[in-house]
């Protein structure tokens, strides 16, 4: 039977494992995602578009009002707990316990990755209302109104999946390839804004799923590729230079993602990144292993308990897209 002094090397022992799992776990949304706090059960961003450029003064003064519009993300509560049944611990001969724990610490700090690929790919609890964003449309959509007050300024797409979209007689985005990722680049940096001025958006970032790795690797980084059947450089003889390779794009490959064949193309040089994990309460982890606590008296058991609140969320919907077959 184990000792209180054995027990004590136990809990000390645990505590230990879990703070350095925590801390030595690696993430993936702080690339793409913005961390912001959060003073409630739900935040409220508001945003009120881009204001135009100066005007030729030639007559009276033009006043502009601004048109404010608001994004809602909810917090959403947390928890898992695991539970050390006494007897089995103290007949523990292996120390198969000490391995349970660092790993309660290491998914806790994996939920905003998690949670961020759920929303990406509308699964697990990230769908229905949690798939519109700041202008009240699904995230990803082929109508995302230029301005929200007049909509004779036309509107825009980021998502170019299902073999890509044909605009202005222009195939952009579609399977994952030179052309794809070229295209898309480009539609996204003319990308304009309510005055019709462009944004000025930079894509920096392609996010993959494993699949996708080694034609990523190919189509970004190598120095030199085969001539593709896409824009002036149709008519090349042998090996060209990679123009993509010096356009600061860089392969991010998601482990997490599902989706074999969707790739997510992303400016991330911008104040907000294209997503959000909005943190209300950081998790926390609580044990319930005292000897007069009621469940080990009652039940012969120890448990680790951690809850938190948090929401992943949208940014602004011109500062990522998606594309694939």
């Amino acid at each position: 039977m184990i000792s209180p002094t054995q027990f004590n090397i136990f809990k000390s022992t645990v505590n230990t494992m879990v703070g350095q799992a925590y801390s030595t776990t690696p993430l993936r949304y702080p690339r793409f995602a913005t961390t912001l706090p959060s003073a409630s059960s739900q935040q409220i961003y508001g945003w009120t578009g881009m204001l135009p450029k100066p005007r030729l003064w030639t007559g009276p003064r033009v006043t502009i009002e601004a048109a404010p519009q608001t994004y809602v993300l909810v917090n959403l509560p947390y928890e898992e707990t695991v539970k050390i049944d006494r007897f089995e611990l103290d007949d523990d001969q292996y120390g198969i316990y000490y391995r349970i724990l660092p790993d309660l610490a290491r998914q806790t700090k994996r939920l905003g990755d998690y949670w961020l690929r759920d929303l990406l790919e509308a699964s697990g609890q990230q769908t229905g209302a949690a798939q519109l964003g700041f202008d009240g449309l699904t995230a990803f959509n082929t109508s995302h109104p230029v301005d929200l007050y007049d909509a004779s300024k036309g509107t825009y797409s980021n998502d170019f999946t299902g073999g890509g979209m044909t605009i202005n007689g222009r195939l952009i985005g579609g399977p994952f390839g030179v052309t794809s990722v070229n295209t898309l680049r480009e539609y996204m940096r003319g990308l304009k804004a309510e005055d019709g001025e462009r944004m000025m958006i930079t894509p920096d970032l392609i996010m993959i799923p494993n699949e996708l790795e080694l034609e990523a690797e190919l189509v970004v980084k190598s120095m030199f590729l085969a001539p593709p059947a896409w824009g002036t450089i149709t008519g090349q003889v042998g090996a060209a230079d990679n123009p993509t390779r010096r356009f600061g794009l860089e392969v991010y490959v998601n482990e997490l993602l599902a989706g074999t064949t969707t790739f997510y193309m992303m400016d991330t040089t911008k104040a907000v990144k294209p997503l959000i994990w909005q943190v209300r309460e950081a998790p926390r982890i609580v044990p319930r292993i005292m000897e007069n606590d009621p469940i080990v008296v009652d039940e012969h058991a120890f448990t680790w308990n951690m809850w938190g609140r948090a929401a992943p969320g949208w940014a602004y919907s011109w500062l990522f897209a998606r594309s694939g077959s």
